[in-house]
């Protein structure tokens, strides 16, 4: 019979949990509209990051919801309910570390009574200056790593202290992005616009459209976000793929959705219960009926690897220095056939987490 491989990159095995995960937070959903923001790092740190996942992921997350709940604080006196979603990936596999954030359209006051939500719908916060805000917070955080010595560091150059200041000198003076998109309408769309986002992985199946065991070769669609969002197809090596893909593989026991604020599992179902006592007595109310995780839209909880057929073993291949993170690990690129499709997914074995890549 088929079984899970259970690896939370495998976009197969994710279709269940993605639902079950879903099942459990409508419960937790409020009669507002709700906000999506995005924190994006810049490119002067991926080096550093990809050297020290385990360390500066949680400073991302920590940072970026420090930064709304300060604003929900100072603004609506109260605060917001949050979750966030990691991402590393860009639409070419590239490395690019952003946080998504879903968050409350208002705030639940201190004493539980009342209920603030932002005089203007239109968005939530100003941009610059939750980005000016969220820039400060995680650059002093980085700085006290380094002055404890707790971070690796890949470029030398960031060992002296007067190349350490230029560098920070840099990121301080560049503008920082944050992306907010427009609000939902309201808690069902929340729902439909989470499942795209909390158990996705690097690559879904349906974007691979060809491999060529002969020339070594994968070919992927993406979208070109510069000329319109028009779809293209992108050809890479096998070494190239497999390296690209292995960027996005987190460490183990790093938790990649997360939630603060009334969200926090300390406090939510006390937070959230005042909340709706709130809007009930305001008249509003949510009745949501999530799907259930025992119904046909679980049947992808199923990775396939009982249908596996391997296409090559990349073993004495991918052992060049050049190829990844950890020379030596024995790689194999495996083609798995699925119902409907001739060529449904790759699965990976032996990936392990990078703490630091060759690029």
């Amino acid at each position: 019979m088929p079984r899970s491989c259970g690896n939370r990159h495998c976009p197969r095995c994710l279709a269940a949990k993605s639902w079950q995960w879903l099942d459990k937070q409508t419960q937790s959903l409020l009669p507002i509209t709700y906000y999506h923001c995005v924190f994006t790092l810049p490119a002067e740190l991926n080096a550093l990051i990809l050297a020290n996942q385990r360390k500066l992921y949680p400073l991302l997350f920590d940072c970026a919801a420090q930064s709304l709940l300060e604003f929900g604080r100072n603004r609506l006196h109260g605060d917001l309910g949050i979750t966030a979603v990691l991402h590393t990936w860009g639409q070419k596999l590239d490395f690019h570390p952003h946080l998504h954030c879903i968050v409350t359209g208002g705030a639940l006051s201190p004493d539980g009574k009342r209920w603030r939500s932002p005089k203007q719908r239109k968005f939530l916060f100003p941009v610059r200056a939750v980005a000016a805000l969220f820039r400060g917070k995680f650059l002093a955080g980085l700085h006290q790593m380094l002055q404890r010595g707790e971070l690796r560091l890949p470029d030398s150059k960031l060992k002296t202290p007067v190349s350490r200041a230029c560098w920070f000198s840099l990121l301080y003076t560049k503008r920082w992005v944050l992306y907010a998109k427009r609000p939902f309408g309201g808690p069902q769309q929340v729902l439909s616009y989470l499942a795209n986002y909390t158990h996705r992985v690097a690559l879904s199946n349906r974007r691979i459209v060809a491999v060529d065991a002969q020339h070594q070769t994968v070919t992927f669609t993406y979208r070109d976000y510069r000329h319109g969002s028009q779809r293209k197809q992108l050809t890479l090596s096998a070494l190239e793929f497999i390296r690209r893909f292995s960027l996005h593989i987190l460490p183990s026991g790093l938790v990649r959705i997360r939630h603060y604020g009334l969200l926090g599992n300390n406090r939510r179902k006390a937070a959230i219960e005042a909340a709706r006592a709130i809007f009930k007595h305001r008249g509003r109310a949510v009745e949501l009926q999530p799907p259930s995780v025992a119904d046909s839209s679980c049947r992808g909880m199923c990775c396939g690897l009982a249908q596996q057929r391997y296409v090559k073993s990349h073993r004495n291949l991918l052992r060049s220095p050049h190829s990844g993170p950890h020379p030596g690990t024995p790689y194999r690129l495996i083609r798995v056939t699925g119902v409907g499709r001739p060529l449904d997914s790759f699965c990976f074995r032996g990936l392990k987490s990078p703490e630091s890549v060759r690029r």
